[in-house]
This record gives structure tokens, sequence and C-alpha cells, in this order.
């Protein structure tokens, strides 16, 4: 791209911005999406249930695209019925070993969500 005077490279600048927020949140929330969907599969379901409740599984959620710390982000997680008991299954207990499914589901998606954020805000398409 060749710009000549100042007219010409405020004109461009404001291309690249235009849209950039939109983008930008369609980006993270394509991102969350995609990991919840692989923290949804890797999450283990016992057969047994004891809080009569349904599975650690079925509690997978995510949160609205938030801009509060003035980056974009998308909170994912388990629903607040069963979230304070997940880290039981993922970090163990002295009865039970340590299955590590959100750690192997954060290394397994990082390509991918990078990808996702990539692809929305490429300028241009």
């Amino acid at each position: 791209m060749s710009v000549e005077g100042e007219a010409e490279m405020l004109l461009n600048v404001q291309n690249l911005t235009k849209g950039y927020d939109r983008r930008a949140r369609a980006a993270v929330r394509e991102g969350a999406k995609d990991f919840a969907d692989q923290l949804q599969a890797n999450t283990p379901v016992s057969g047994e249930d004891h809080s009569g409740l349904e599975h650690l599984q079925a509690a997978v959620k995510v949160a609205g695209v938030s801009i509060k710390t003035g980056d974009y982000s998308a909170d994912v997680g388990y629903d607040k019925t069963k979230g304070p008991i997940a880290h039981f299954p993922n970090s163990g207990t002295s009865k039970q070993d340590p299955q590590h499914f959100v750690e192997k589901t954060q290394s397994e998606m990082r390509t991918q969500v990078l990808t996702d954020f990539i692809k929305n805000l490429r300028v241009g398409d």
C-alpha cells in the first residue's frame, strides 16, 4: 500500500479500525465456544453422583464477552452449582488421582483458539 498525503493516511487508518470491535467480540466468542466444546468433551463422567445434580460435563458454561479489564475476554468454566467441586477431579484428592482435564483442554485448544482469532480479525475478509 502506498500513501500520498495526510488525508489518505488517516482514511487508511480509519478503514483498518472500522468494525474492529465487532470482529474482536466475534473472535473471542468463537474461541470461547470452541474451548467450551472441547472442555465438555474432556470432562470425565462418573457413574456415581453424590450431589444429586447434573454431571460436571453438562455444567460447562460460556460467559458473554467482556472488556472490563481493557482486553476482550469470555470466561469458560463450570456453573455456580458444580464449579466449586470441579477442582477435585481435576487436581485430585487423597483418594483420587488428578485427571488434569482442564490443563489438557488448554494445551489442545491453544492453536485452534488462535486460529479462530486470526480468522475473525483478518482485515479485508
